[in-house]
């Protein structure tokens, strides 16, 4: 299930409420990936402006910045729809890979990898999803170790 992060004061919309209240998940494991995450760049450099600091001497105050909101707004997302009937099983920013290289052959996708192995409630469909991944043989032993 995405969930754009489309700036820092974004809510929890109805339609996505409706879904985690009426719709049983409970049999479906629901990951909720939040996306977008570059739109938090701008707040970042309004917040930091709001506060007097001058962006162009402080570029990584902005990345730092950028991280606190997104952190800060995945949070209030999982407070909101963890109170609901069928809350996800699991959480994943995207912006924990490098979204301009997932294209690439050889980029790392084990955060992912882990989250929906996680997300899976049978521990049959976590050996079949985490066997299949060639990529990631410290995930396969992780998973062969702890399950």
């Amino acid at each position: 299930f995405c969930i754009p992060m489309t700036d820092c004061y974004r809510t929890v919309t109805a339609a996505e409420l409706k879904f985690f209240n009426e719709c049983d998940t409970r049999h479906v494991p629901v990951i909720v990936l939040v996306t977008k995450g570059d739109a938090m760049y701008v707040d970042a450099i309004q917040e930091l402006e709001g506060e007097g600091l001058e962006i162009e001497k402080v570029p990584e105050m902005v990345e730092k910045k950028e991280g606190e909101l997104r952190e800060r707004w995945l949070e209030y997302i999982k407070h909101r729809l963890d109170e609901c009937k069928f809350p996800p099983r699991e959480y994943f920013s995207l912006q924990k890979l490098v979204m301009a290289e997932m294209d690439k052959e050889n980029i790392d996708c084990t955060p992912l990898m882990e989250c929906t192995a996680n997300g899976l409630n049978d521990e049959g469909l976590q050996r079949l999803l985490i066997s299949t991944q060639q990529s990631s043989i410290g995930t396969c032993a992780k998973y062969a170790v702890t399950k």
